[in-house]
């Protein structure tokens, strides 16, 4: 059950935050600012920083294997792509880098600890998170390591980087902000939870605040050149998904079933929707529409100004991400149970689907009109 959020602004100020429908005005803005987000490349988890999952791409009709191997250990993350090479990292402790176009193995690292986040490319470095604890930035033509740090805790948060800065949270429960030539850590924001609790989500950026939720339901905004406290704000549960982050509002689901629409300047809850299960994975956002994914297999859409419910339809099993979402207004997304759908963000109708065989946790990526996807199994395919 959604209970009531508390919203601390600095540090310790505590006050209840009353609940009703917003009173927002959804403009246009909100829209343009997702649509510049986007790049040609897909370097990070979502695609970008502010985690939209929107391509300049579009999903392919009907698509054709292109090609595929299963190297193993399972594959939790997404890929990433940048240029002419696919990156995908996972359970066996490896990031490997893989011709586009082929699928051939171009190189391969040996981590050294398993790796569930998801890696992140700016220029020609490319850096992964292991769960010792440890980020790693290497060369991305050839795999050479360029520099290592070590957190005090194991690393399940997939990093983003923008203006050359990298950010990730680990469970040592400091979110980290490294200059992303050199490994030095430019600041760190300790975020207080419990003694099993931690950082696992993305961060979420805009221009000035990273945004992050903890296992005990805190989500934090911190500035972004200072590494000081913006506002907190207390959910309902555990936070273990990225953010949207969109304009002056953010979305994410919580493990209270709920979906909740923040105000990134204050962090005061314009809404908050229950569902009849977990939402999984980031929300995406299509015509003032939010599509959320849940645990069950029920996918909603929210109308995005006051959360209200206006669409759901259930696929054939557990899901544990969200949409990724083409050019053409088509979102892809896949279940648990080894199936890829392609749905008509419009229309709501699914306009195809495939069975890829394995359990798909991470998101699959799309660029050059290419999805690109990952499975539990440590398979890898491209379709189109």
């Amino acid at each position: 059950m959604c209970r009531p959020p508390l919203n601390l602004t600095g540090s310790s100020q505590h006050s209840t935050v009353n609940i009703g429908k917003a009173k927002i005005i959804f403009l246009g803005a909100l829209i343009l600012n997702i649509m510049s987000a986007r790049a040609a490349d897909w370097p990070m988890i979502g695609g970008n920083a502010s985690h939209t999952f929107h391509s300049v791409y579009s999903v392919p009709t009907n698509p054709a294997k292109l090609w595929e191997i299963k190297p193993g250990g399972g594959i939790y993350g997404s890929p990433v792509a940048s240029g002419k090479t696919v990156y995908v990292a996972g359970h066996d402790q490896r990031l490997r880098a893989l011709d586009k176009e082929s699928g051939r193995v171009l190189w391969n690292y040996a981590a050294g600890s398993t790796i569930s986040a998801t890696p992140v490319i700016a220029g020609e470095t490319i850096a992964i998170a292991s769960k010792d604890g440890t980020v790693t930035a290497l060369n991305t033509k050839t795999g050479k390591q360029k520099w290592q740090i070590r957190t005090g805790g194991k690393i399940l948060s997939s990093p983003v980087v923008d203006n050359g800065t990298l950010y990730l949270g680990s469970n040592d429960l400091y979110l980290y902000a490294l200059d992303f030539a050199n490994g030095k850590i430019l600041w760190r924001y300790y975020a207080e939870d419990y003694r099993y609790g931690g950082l696992y989500p993305s961060p979420g950026l805009d221009k000035e605040r990273v945004y992050i939720g903890a296992k005990n339901g805190m989500f934090h905004a911190i500035w972004r050149q200072s590494g000081n406290v913006a506002w907190r704000t207390e959910l309902g549960a555990a936070i273990y998904d990225a953010p949207l982050v969109a304009g002056d509002l953010i979305y994410l689901g919580v493990y209270d079933r709920c979906v909740y629409a923040l105000d990134a300047n204050t962090g005061t809850i314009v809404w908050r929707t229950e569902l009849e299960d977990w939402p999984q994975g980031t929300p995406s956002l299509m015509g003032g529409i939010l599509f959320v994914a849940s645990h069950n297999g029920m996918l909603y859409g929210l109308n995005a100004a006051d959360g209200a419910v206006v669409w759901q339809t259930k696929l054939d099993s557990e899901l544990r991400h969200g949409f990724t979402v083409g050019a053409n207004r088509i979102g892809v997304i896949g279940t648990m149970s080894g199936r890829l759908y392609a749905m008509d963000l419009d229309t709501r109708k699914i306009v195809w689907e495939k069975n890829i065989g394995s359990a798909v946790f991470g998101a699959p990526i799309l660029m050059d009109n290419t999805l690109f996807v990952a499975t539990v199994e440590g398979g890898v395919s491209a379709w189109r």
